[in-house]
């Protein structure tokens, strides 16, 4: 028996990484290894590289390429292709899918002058829909992780996968089978012998991230198998996919069942807890996205901009495939998966994901005339309705669980202004039990006030989770009105709570009409919340006819008097002032998320500004209360920009 060995460089290395972080993955991992390879010409092995490398390598390294080209024309070294931003493949719209693997076999090719037969997968997120849109970009196998191979198809040959007529290769990557820190070549040998358990040709594929690849540089088995290639006998013997294929003539028939790498299933079931064992059924990419809402709010987005590129005809071509660039890089791997800890990416990464969709759809408006628009339909696929406005200068869904809006997205701004976590009591100290958003409203007595403007805490805040139901949808006004009913304290009395949402080209107005519908008065407190997920944000307030201006990062409680609030992201330009009809109390609070860091680490990886503006309620048997919340966005970006052009 011969073992064929495929070692492979894996391009799992963050593709947001900054070009200083590239140059020390090439100086540290890329140029020793290329340099080994081009003095060992029978040393064979397959590098896989995302686009943004192989840019990174154009404008920084240009003899990277040459040599790449070199290695690949003597037939030592296979590129393997891929997604060019590294997506999750399930998640995307077979054009999307097919789209990315083109642009990425087109650079490959015209870099190194080899069109790619093989392709990995980002943390091998797989579905059996992938094998039609592979077989049809011509690619021939992928790299799929071990651990989605059920033990009896471990047989250590290709498999062959199959969907509507078409198939493709596949060849594990058994990483449990990497050299053990300081194992010799030869025992390494014998156990890699035994796992495999004869058979007539077998392969054995392993990948290693450029983090791993000077560790098994400097291995005793490295050494070993650099003296195998050389001799070139011995029962292992190093190839490359392309090279194994084509003279292999065993294949194992085999349906592999939708699922992604351990290393990231593991983390599915429960938020942020490890999984202990298997289960009799795969945990898929969409487990994941249930497990964590940030990730699924920044699915639902980019699920949203693909329908609205897919749906745009005609008007300007170049502006409409610059979208569709935009909606690409939007969708890296990165943005919802952390590698290294197998848990959600870091909120900036998200962030730029949201900037990126939010230029994706400022292209598409600027392809034909826009017209603003209110649409209703499932947008997150809950079994429920939401409200998406499309208006001049914001994109909003409401939704009717809290009634609140759930994403708020400035088109010519940051990211999405909603994308809010919620604090976690093993993190944060503290346990949200609502959805935090703009517009959550709470219904308060004096001691869960008290609390609240503290802490920002809620433990019974009633209309924040409560679920509305629609009175009212006029398109053509940009209006909806919703309604939620509930009960209030100990007492049990039923209340109800109207909430109509007026859109304009700037903004919102929120109207609240408060009833008692029980047959005893009704004293509480209500409150109006609006939660805008960004650092650095600043606050200034009229309050009982002064200015109060809250620096970014601070927190600030009165009883009354605040008649205007205006809060004010300098990083993107953007003035959001809120207004209600009567004066009320506020109540502001920076609010640090605390999560899992790249590092591992538990540390602070975003910020959300919680500002309030509350009412005492006293209301008899029957009676209802009205309050209005007029908020405006102001760009002081373009705002300045006319004043410029006026001065000229």
């Amino acid at each position: 028996m011969v073992l064929s060995v495929c070692l492979e460089l894996s391009s799992e290395y963050s593709t947001f990484s900054s070009g200083a972080d590239f140059e020390q993955c090439y100086q540290k991992a890329i140029k020793p290894l290329l340099s080994f390879l081009y003095a060992h010409p029978k040393f064979k092995m397959t590098l896989g590289f995302s686009g943004s490398q192989l840019e990174f390598f154009s404008d920084s390294h240009p003899e990277v390429l040459q040599l790449l080209s070199h290695l690949t024309g003597r037939a030592q070294v296979e590129i393997l292709g891929g997604g060019y931003y590294s997506p999750i493949f399930p998640l995307l719209f077979p054009s999307d899918r097919s789209g990315q693997i083109e642009k990425m076999n087109a650079a490959v090719r015209s870099m190194t002058g080899k069109r790619p037969r093989g392709m990995s997968l980002f943390a091998s997120v797989w579905d059996s829909s992938l094998v039609s849109t592979i077989h049809s970009c011509g690619i021939e196998y992928v790299h799929l992780s071990g651990s989605l191979i059920s033990s009896s198809k471990r047989t250590y040959l290709p498999l062959i996968a199959s969907e509507l007529g078409k198939s493709i290769k596949i060849l594990p990557v058994f990483n449990d089978l990497k050299p053990a820190e300081g194992e010799s070549g030869a025992d390494w040998e014998t156990r890699v012998t035994k796992a495999v358990k004869g058979g007539t040709f077998p392969v054995l594929t392993l990948s290693f991230t450029p983090d791993e690849m000077g560790p098994f540089m400097d291995s005793p088995v490295f050494s070993y198998l650099s003296e195998l290639s050389e001799k070139d006998e011995g029962g292992i013997r190093l190839s490359v996919p392309q090279e194994y294929l084509k003279s292999a003539r065993d294949f194992t028939a085999a349906y592999i069942p939708a699922g992604m790498d351990w290393s990231i299933a593991q983390w599915a079931r429960k938020p942020f807890i490890k999984s202990e064992g298997k289960s009799s059924f795969s945990l898929t990419i969409y487990d994941f996205l249930n497990t964590y809402s940030s990730c699924r709010k920044l699915y639902e987005r980019m699920m949203y901009i693909s329908m609205l590129i897919a749906q745009t005809h005609g008007g300007d071509k170049i502006r409409k495939k610059a979208a569709c660039e935009k909606l690409w890089e939007a969708q890296r791997g990165e943005n919802y998966v952390n590698l290294t800890l197998g848990l959600p990416a870091d909120a900036s990464f998200r962030q730029s994901a949201y900037r990126s969709l939010n230029e994706a759809e400022r292209l598409l408006r600027e392809c034909k005339p826009f017209k603003e628009s209110l649409t209703c339909y499932d947008y997150n696929g809950d079994g429920l309705n939401e409200y998406i406005f499309q208006m001049e200068q914001y994109n909003a869904v409401v939704s009717c669980t809290g009634g609140l809006i759930s994403n708020f997205n400035i088109m010519r701004s940051g990211g999405d202004y909603a994308a809010n976590l919620w604090r976690m009591e093993q993190f944060d100290g503290e346990q949200d039990n609502f959805q935090r958003g703009l517009f959550v409203e709470h219904l308060l007595d004096a001691e869960q006030l008290k609390k609240y403007v503290s802490s920002g805490t809620v433990d019974t805040g009633i209309f924040s989770r409560v679920r509305f139901e629609e009175k009212k949808f006029n398109a053509r006004r940009k209006e909806i009105h919703l309604e939620g009913r509930t009960e209030f304290s100990a007492l049990n009395l039923p209340v109800s709570l109207r909430k109509n949402y007026i859109a304009f080209s700037g903004g919102f107005s929120v109207q609240y009409i408060l009833k008692n519908e029980g047959p005893l008065p009704l004293k509480a407190q209500f409150v109006a919340e609006l939660n805008l997920c960004k650092e650095l944000l600043s606050a200034v307030l009229i309050e009982n006819g002064n200015r109060k201006e809250i620096s970014a990062g601070t927190g600030y409680r009165t009883s009354g008097g605040v008649s205007l609030v205006q809060i004010t992201d300098s990083a993107d330009k953007t003035l959001f002032v809120v207004e209600p009809n009567e004066a009320g109390g506020f109540a502001c609070s920076d609010i640090a998320f605390r999560r899992p860091a790249a590092d591992g680490e538990v540390r602070e990886t975003s910020h959300t500004l919680a500002a309030a503006l509350y009412w005492p309620v006293d209301l008899a048997a029957g009676m209802e209360m009205e309050k209005t919340l007029n908020f405006s966005i102001i760009p002081t970006r373009i705002k300045s920009s006319r004043n410029t052009n006026k001065k000229s």
